[in-house]
């Protein structure tokens, strides 16, 4: 993995776990910052602990956020952890009932809130998340005990990396109603139509998104990859290896095999094997014109329609399946993989119906007899 590939991969390169990979970056900072800016609008922010690219989504989509976490509350609990952490020097040790009595304070609940191992158990996946983007560092103890009781204490050590975790914005964020106020503050008072920005705008959405399609409100943005599709591969190809594939209503960019970043799909695993057989299963209706795509290849099935589909399809493939999800509750399953679908930004709720992306056409797939 070269170093472009490495930063578009992970949240940061920490000094102190990798120095010569941090010193590889650095020396090459100057032209990894220009090709970054150019091409996607990304900055390289250099610090004496890490370096890390400032990784701005082109467009706010459901799927996107922390897939560690499954709740409101959760994503609450990480901020407190991160307000605690601020007043905290680095390499500064703690102990976890100093942090659980300050979350108990700023939640407004009193002790008997860690009681409920619900509670708990949100707090455990918080603080396994904390440590494993490196906001933490676990010095005695074992964090999942505290799931079990909550008289366990481990001891922990600050690393400094929390006052970095968060962007910093320009204009007041209290202002701000709708995710595409975010979007709009990176670019105060440009044009985001015109030129560079409306350009960095699309290719940050091709870099993070499995694929943009024709909507309504993005004719503009697909008329541009069309109009200038092969300066668009070049562009990116600067970057990685990788081929742009432009249909009437999507497009994709394809990263070649060696090439190591972001979420890889589909891996050697049940949920992904499963996924693949109900693409595939929703790709030959359409063909046998059981399904009807719109004039933008979009397929909308009623959501208990889907979810139908996908238990008749985890019916028909269990004798293929682990254990693990043969014993599984159905309606759990079914739960599971469809709320994947979303996570991976293969289809998106609209109201009852689900909006299935034409993704689904390069995905195909069936288990083999052995």
């Amino acid at each position: 993995m070269n170093n472009k590939e490495l930063l578009l991969s992970k949240r940061w390169i920490v000094k102190r776990d990798n120095r010569e990979q941090y010193y590889k970056i650095k020396d090459e900072a100057k032209t990894l910052k220009k090709i970054f800016q150019d091409t996607l609008g990304y900055s390289l922010i250099s610090h004496q602990d890490f370096i890390k690219l400032d990784k701005v989504p082109g467009k706010a989509e459901p799927w996107m956020g922390i897939c560690d976490f499954h709740s409101l509350e959760e994503y609450q609990i990480f901020c407190y952890v991160l307000l605690f952490l601020e007043d905290r020097d680095p390499e500064e040790q703690f102990i976890l009932s100093y942090l659980t009595e300050f979350i108990q304070m700023q939640l407004g609940v009193d002790e008997k809130y860690w009681l409920k191992f619900a509670n708990r158990k949100k707090f455990v996946n918080v603080l396994k998340f904390c440590l494993k983007e490196q906001l933490l560092l676990q010095d005695d103890g074992d964090t999942e005990r505290f799931i079990q009781s909550e008289n366990i204490e481990v001891l922990f050590e600050n690393t400094g990396l929390s006052r970095y975790f968060m962007r910093n914005f320009v204009a007041n964020i209290f202002e701000f109603e709708t995710p595409q106020d975010f979007m709009r503050e990176k670019w105060v008072g440009l044009e985001q139509d015109r030129g560079i920005v409306r350009r960095q705008r699309i290719y940050r959405r091709l870099m993070l998104s499995c694929g943009i399609y024709k909507e309504e409100d993005d004719k503009d943005d697909f008329s541009f990859i069309h109009n200038y599709r092969k300066r668009i591969q070049n562009d990116f190809q600067n970057i990685c290896p990788c081929d742009l594939h432009v249909y009437k209503s999507s497009a994709f960019l394809v990263l070649e095999d060696e090439v190591k970043v972001g979420r890889l799909f589909p891996k050697n695993n049940a949920m992904d094997e499963m996924i693949v057989i109900i693409m595939s299963n929703l790709r030959k209706r359409i063909k046998n014109s059981d399904l009807k795509k719109d004039e933008n290849d979009i397929l909308i099935l009623s959501q208990t329609r889907l979810k139908t589909t996908i238990e008749r399809m985890i019916k028909e493939n269990e004798k293929y399946l682990p254990a693990t999800y043969r014993q599984k509750n159905r309606e759990i399953f079914v739960e599971e993989l469809y709320q994947y679908m979303i996570q991976l930004g293969f289809a998106q709720e609209d109201n009852e119906n689900m909006i299935i992306y034409p993704v689904i056409g390069k995905l195909v797939g069936n288990y083999e007899e052995v």
